[in-house]
């Protein structure tokens, strides 16, 4: 059975705190990637963006998934669909993943660029580079659509300060129904 929407979107774009919002308002369960696969265990930093093994992070991250999702219950799952490499490649976060986790549906979340570098160096105390950070993104928007047609399923996109919540919610209702 299906039970996980996917939420993706690069770093600090606002993720985490919109699949609260959804996931309270739907009374359905939240899970972060982040907290799932235990980052801070595997990352002496935790504000790094840099991955050393994907495929391991994402071993861990199904295995994480397994151990947490309870049997019919509804959860959406807030990740990424493309990750920075320990060199800073942008690198798509392998198909067999999603495969694995089976979604129900996508979400693609963006916003402005200058926003993500806002709230990534708010939060890091560090800086980032806006045209990393676009380019990351833009992978992201096209390699969520390749999931979304590989998979056969629904991509719902949701443009942070354009984008109505209410509408989300209805869009995620539809495709749980």
């Amino acid at each position: 059975m299906k039970q996980i929407i996917f939420a993706g979107g690069v770093h600090g774009v606002g993720k985490s705190t919109l699949c609260r919002q959804v996931a309270s308002a739907l009374s359905i369960g939240y899970l972060s990637a982040s907290e799932v696969l235990k980052w801070g265990d595997i990352n002496t930093d935790i504000k790094n963006k840099k991955v050393v093994d994907i495929p391991g992070t994402q071993k861990r991250l199904l295995d994480g998934l397994k151990a947490s999702v309870q049997p019919n219950k509804i959860y959406i799952l807030d990740g990424h669909f493309c990750l920075f490499n320990n060199i800073g490649e942008i690198i798509p976060v392998p198909i067999t993943t999603f495969e694995q986790i089976n979604p129900i549906s996508l979400i693609l979340v963006t916003n402005a660029v200058s926003y993500i570098k806002g709230a990534l160096e708010k939060r890091d105390e560090r800086e980032y580079d806006a045209a990393q950070l676009s380019a990351l993104q833009e992978k992201e928007i096209s390699y969520a659509q390749e999931v979304a047609d590989h998979l056969n399923i629904h991509l719902i996109r949701f443009q942070k300060q354009m984008s109505s919540q209410s509408q989300l919610i209805a869009q995620i209702n539809e495709s749980i129904a």
